[in-house]
């Protein structure tokens, strides 16, 4: 695996469905809720479980779901629309406490030489703003939006449904460092970007 490609990626789960699949027969199935649970460890018979509830309209179960996704090298504005994801946990890199002066930009496949010298003269005065002494906190704010950020995410599997719909047709399919995979896994097809393995 590349520790610097962009993207987002699913580096947890909580569990083969044993949670999720005890809810969605709890509610009609007689037994203590320890009972059904224990009677839910066979991952197969779960999946097929949670596929027909869901599929019923009842997803609500897959709120006992939770993924742990990492967001690597996508830009803040990518860190921004996944923070409106409020259901969720985060833990961001903070420009706060961290130098950021070799984090890197995305830099779009249409752009000129311009943009690229105009975002390089940003990260070069905000180094030289740290080397002065002006305390990160303060210097964080001459990086761009394009600057590399970095995340944890933990978040439950209705809400994660909600943020994969975002990401692939709605405002989230303008950010091509968290897409283009995404696509491409749920197509089948062959990756024709540069961009990362994640989702």
């Amino acid at each position: 695996m590349d520790l610097n490609k962009s993207g987002a990626f699913i580096i947890g789960l909580s569990d083969c469905g044993e949670i999720t699949s005890a809810g969605g027969r709890v509610s009609t199935q007689e037994g203590t809720v320890l009972g059904i649970w224990q009677k839910s460890q066979d991952c197969e018979k779960n999946a097929k479980l949670i596929d027909k509830v869901t599929r019923s309209g009842h997803n609500s179960v897959v709120e006992h779901t939770y993924f742990n996704l990492a967001f690597q090298n996508v830009t803040a504005v990518v860190e921004q629309f996944v923070i409106e994801f409020r259901l969720a946990s985060f833990t961001v890199k903070s420009r706060r406490y961290v130098d950021f002066s070799d984090a890197g930009f995305f830099i779009p496949e249409d752009a000129d030489e311009n943009y690229k010298s105009h975002m390089a003269k940003l990260f070069g005065l905000y180094s030289e703003f740290c080397e002065a002494g002006v305390p990160k906190e303060d210097a964080r704010f001459l990086l761009p939006y394009c600057l590399f950020s970095n995340f944890f995410c933990s978040i439950n599997g209705r809400e994660f449904l909600h943020l994969l719909k975002a990401m692939l047709y709605g405002r989230g399919s303008k950010y091509p460092e968290i897409v283009a995979r995404a696509r491409i896994k749920r197509t089948g097809g062959k990756a024709h970007s540069r961009h990362n393995d994640g989702l």
